[in-house]
């Protein structure tokens, strides 16, 4: 059954099942099994979007949160870590809230925050695009999505 009482119960319940050890396979048959609707404006699309990040955090905050719950299960780590991913999203918003503002702030008050670029910046910031670049290979030939499906996605969210 689903978990009720959450935002999100879907990816909740996919949560439980994983960490009781039941698999789940990605069914794409050539006809549609089931129509839904897509938002069709703005309003709507963002309205979701805030009902998808309210839902990512209510996991964080409860006690079913990635990082916590179900090590003596059976989730695997990648599982774990995708599972991690989802429930963090929402909060990448902090720092490209910072990142679109912060630019602004420096031209209009001719002031570099950042005098200098060290070697060991230089190091943190491969280090973090390399790791990224890693999730997404990881998640590729884990979930076995092809680099078209993968690309169309990462258009969707530009």
């Amino acid at each position: 059954g689903w978990i009720y009482g959450s935002v999100t119960e879907d990816i909740l319940t996919g949560f439980k099942m994983h960490c009781r050890g039941w698999k789940s396979v990605y069914c794409c048959p050539e006809r549609a099994a089931f129509r839904g609707s897509a938002p069709i404006n703005l309003s709507d699309r963002l309205h979701q979007v805030l009902r998808w990040a309210l839902g990512s955090i209510e996991i964080f905050m409860s006690h079913h949160c990635p990082l916590w719950y179900g090590w003596g299960g059976k989730l695997k780590f990648l599982q774990r870590l995708a599972y991690i991913n989802t429930v963090v999203y929402p909060f990448t918003s902090i720092p490209l809230l910072a990142y679109c503002t912060i630019p602004a702030v420096c031209l209009l008050t001719g002031k570099f925050i950042i005098p200098q670029i060290s070697n060991l910046a230089s190091i943190w910031f491969l280090a973090l695009f390399l790791s990224i670049i890693a999730t997404s290979v990881l998640e590729l030939r884990w979930s076995g999505v092809s680099i078209e499906d993968l690309w169309s996605n990462e258009q969707f969210w530009v």
